[in-house]
């Protein structure tokens, strides 16, 4: 037997063999792996991996999902890598959906009928400017998609920004199916409220977020005040952002509510300033902010005993974190010779690496981080609620200060006073579940609700942020827009869901979700990293020209 084969093994140990053999492995590799899905995104955020509410949406879908995508080919050479991403994300998904997904693709480029389709289905030609150094030139190209799920349709004429893509098709699949029905959520109205009204201070104002970003997910939301107007009762979630007079004819209406099982937010004001800058904050951008004193909000007394009562005291303080802080301002020389942006301790930034976000909660353990601007700490007094259950979501650091009024947010005036640590970490936002008491004595619920004596007490939430900013329009400036739109806004909208038991978005929204903060390198290492590189390769050819003399030589 051994005869019989001698001839192949001596063919095995031929140079050539061997090399013949690798060729052929490396081509049934690119086989294997380009006929399965075996992509994955090792970045920290995550944003160009599909996540499992893809998934469970797509397997729980009643009617079939056709998605039609139109995408131009003749396109700028710049443009091209991306729309081939978009384009292999769209064939990632169609692949998930198996049967309960259809893609097609179409080319406005290459046929007069596939443009004129795009027309007839409402998508809008996008406008793409191509520079070079000589000129620069302007061309349209067609880049949206149209997805189609029984009778109804939504049109996305821009689904260019793959790390956008996967949210914006599952947010229009949930409009579709949610089509005509209520948003269940009321935003409350009073004059202590951050404004909803596009004037002001964009400091205090939340227009983008109450106006568009609310309506844009849910549809119409109502907002209603609450001395005057009733609750529907449709109603899930009541959102408070702000810090106005809470008169009784609203307190017995929202201790009602929350009785009822209903779901109650608020972010918090009970601290009041205004910066110098009529234009409402410009000065964080420019490193001189000139906020007045910070002092306690005398409209928020009643609402700070209010939710006392539930088992959460909100403090008349600013907390100041001098370790998880957002980084603005002015470039300056932070350490010798490194330049940076200095921490502006006011704006915490809890996290998932500092384990000040809760890794378990459902709220937060998607959440990779948050931005809390000009905080008021938290108290939980378990013993006024005995059937209720608190979770801390966020908090500081060890080192953070608590400051009473009056207190000085400008940051030359902060930096000029050193943090000192006085009881931190303080907790910065708390949600609270359970059969809660009611805020009145039997006798007074029953006499102004008399309908109220026969209903048995349900589970009840409350979610509590020490600050209304985490919405302000303040984080719209160009400095700050990233932050708001792919991490506080997202944390909202998915509490939001919670609280109303729709899942299906929460970790598509949190993928984004990190304020990624590059932190500079001190200057010798970054100059002895600068040198390595340098070196590295005619190092490397010298060592090997000498080891060679060095042979010949011998």
């Amino acid at each position: 037997m051994r005869e019989l084969f001698r001839p192949l093994l001596d063919l095995s140990k031929s140079t050539w063999f061997g090399l013949a053999n690798g060729i052929l492995l490396f081509v049934l590799l690119n086989g294997l792996f380009s006929s399965i899905p075996c992509k994955a995104d090792l970045s920290r955020s995550g944003r160009f991996q599909i996540t499992t509410s893809t998934v469970k949406v797509l397997k729980e879908l009643d009617d079939p999902l056709y998605i039609d995508a139109f995408y131009s080919s003749e396109i700028p050479g710049e443009y091209k890598a991306r729309a081939e991403l978009s384009k292999e994300l769209l064939k990632e998904i169609s692949k998930i959906g198996k049967e309960n997904v259809s893609l097609r693709f179409y080319d406005p480029s290459t046929s007069e009928e596939d443009a004129r389709k795009a027309m007839e289905v409402g998508l809008e030609p996008q406008i793409l400017q191509q520079t070079s150094r000589d000129s620069a030139s302007v061309k349209q190209a067609f880049m949206g998609i149209v997805l189609t799920l029984g009778h109804k349709t939504e049109v996305l004429s821009f689904a260019f920004f793959t790390e956008d893509l996967e949210y914006q098709i599952l947010n229009s699949i949930r409009k579709m199916q949610r089509q005509d029905k209520d948003s269940g959520i009321v935003l409350l109205k009073s004059p202590g409220n951050l404004s909803f009204q596009e004037q002001g201070s964009p400091k205090d104002r939340i227009e983008i977020f109450a106006r568009r970003v609310l309506r844009g997910e849910y549809g119409p939301i109502l907002e209603l005040d609450l001395e005057t107007e009733e609750l529907p009762p449709e109603t899930e979630v009541v959102l408070w952002i702000g810090g106005g007079h809470l008169s009784k004819n609203t307190e017995r209406k929202l201790d009602k509510f929350i009785l009822e099982g209903g779901s109650f937010i608020l972010l918090a004001k009970t601290m009041e300033f205004k910066t110098n800058s009529e234009r409402g904050g410009f000065g964080l951008l420019s490193g001189d902010l000139g906020a007045g004193l910070a002092q306690k909000n005398p409209d928020s007394e009643e609402m700070v005993r209010f939710l006392e009562h539930y088992g959460i005291r909100i403090n008349y303080d600013i907390v100041l974190e001098p370790d998880h802080s957002l980084p603005m301002g002015s470039v300056i020389e932070i350490e010798p010779g490194v330049l940076g942006k200095y921490p502006y301790p006011p704006w915490i930034v809890p996290d998932q690496k500092s384990k000040t976000l809760d890794p378990n909660s459902v709220f937060t353990k998607n959440q990779e981080s948050l931005l809390i601007p000009w905080s008021s700490s938290l108290n939980i007094l378990p013993d006024k609620q005995k059937e209720v259950q608190f979770t801390i979501l966020a908090k500081s650091g060890q080192d953070a200060e608590s400051r009473t009024e009056p207190i000085s947010l400008g940051e030359k005036q902060i930096l000029s006073a050193p943090i000192q640590a006085n009881g931190g970490p303080f907790v910065l936002g708390v949600y609270a579940e359970g059969k809660f008491t009611s805020y009145f004595s039997d006798f007074q619920q029953r006499a102004s609700d008399p309908q109220s004596r026969n209903k048995p007490t349900k589970t009840g939430r409350i979610l509590v942020f020490g600050s209304p900013y985490l919405v302000s329009d303040l984080l719209a400036f160009p400095e700050f827009s990233e932050i708001l739109k792919n991490s506080n806004i997202p944390f909202l909208l998915n509490a939001i869901d919670i609280l109303k038991g729709e899942t299906d978005l929460l970790e598509v929204r949190s993928k984004q979700s990190a304020v990624l903060k590059l932190k500079p390198l001190p200057f010798f290492l970054e100059t002895s990293i600068s040198l390595f590189h340098l070196f590295l390769v005619p190092g490397l050819l010298a060592l090997y020209a000498f080891r060679r003399l060095k042979r010949r030589n011998g």
